[in-house]
């Protein structure tokens, strides 16, 4: 389960980064805004709670840690300046 988890959160990351990267042409509304930026508080507080506690699925543990910080990184970043774009 845990495993399935990390992998369904690893997903989420890598298509915002995509996302960020590629610029599909998908605009977010608010309510998308607020459950991605939850998901990344969320995956980046899962992992790294994970990461310290079992050495199991160390490696994947890394990646979601490393993909969040990653993707809430942009996420404030595009936020910030859309709000002092207007």
């Amino acid at each position: 389960m845990k495993k399935l988890l990390f992998l369904f959160l690893l997903c989420v990351n890598v298509f915002y980064i995509a996302h960020a990267l590629l610029d599909f042409g998908l605009r977010f509304s608010m309510e998308w805004n607020i459950l991605l930026g939850s998901l990344f508080v969320i995956s980046l507080v899962y992992s790294s709670i994970h990461l310290l506690r079992s050495i199991k699925h160390s490696l994947l543990s890394v990646a979601v840690l490393s993909l969040s910080f990653a993707s809430l990184g942009w996420f404030t970043f595009m936020n910030f300046l859309s709000i002092i774009m207007g």
